[in-house]
C-alpha cells in the first residue's frame, strides 16, 4: 500500500497546486478515464494534459485526500473531500466522495470516480 499512498498523496499535492508537469508526470502514458468536465473518455497522456489544465482553470475546485485503501481487484481507492469555492472565495459546498486508481508500473493508468460508496 505504501506506494500507492504515497504515489496518490503526490498526484493529490500537484493538483492542490494546479502543477500540470507534476500530474502528468504521474500518468501511465496509456491513462484513460472518464472526462466528467464535459462528458466522454479522456484517453492518453495529451488527453489527460488538456483535461487538467481545464480542470486547473476552473476556479475554486479543491479536492484533498483523506484516506487510501487497496481494493480485491486491485484497484486503490482514495476517500477525498472536494469543496467548490465561489469567485470571492468563500464555500459554496462540500462534500466526500471516492475515487478509485488502477496504478501500473508505479504510475496511474485508470481513474474512476465512483457513484457512491460500495461500487468497484
Amino acid at each position: 500500500m505504501a506506494k500507492a499512498e504515497v504515489l496518490l498523496t503526490r498526484h493529490f499535492e500537484a493538483t492542490r497546486r494546479r502543477d500540470l508537469e507534476a500530474v502528468v508526470a504521474q500518468l501511465h502514458p496509456e491513462v484513460a478515464f472518464a472526462n466528467v468536465l464535459e462528458g466522454g473518455e479522456v484517453s492518453g497522456l495529451e488527453a489527460a494534459r488538456g483535461y487538467f489544465e481545464r480542470q486547473f482553470a476552473m476556479a475554486g475546485v479543491e479536492i484533498s485526500l483523506m484516506r487510501v485503501r487497496r481494493q480485491a481487484d486491485g484497484w486503490v481507492h482514495a476517500d477525498v473531500e472536494i469543496a467548490l469555492r465561489r469567485p470571492d472565495g468563500r464555500l459554496w459546498s462540500q462534500n466526500t466522495a471516492i475515487i478509485a486508481y488502477l496504478i501500473r508500473d508505479d504510475l496511474i493508468v485508470g481513474i474512476d470516480p465512483l457513484p457512491d460508496p460500495g461500487t468497484r
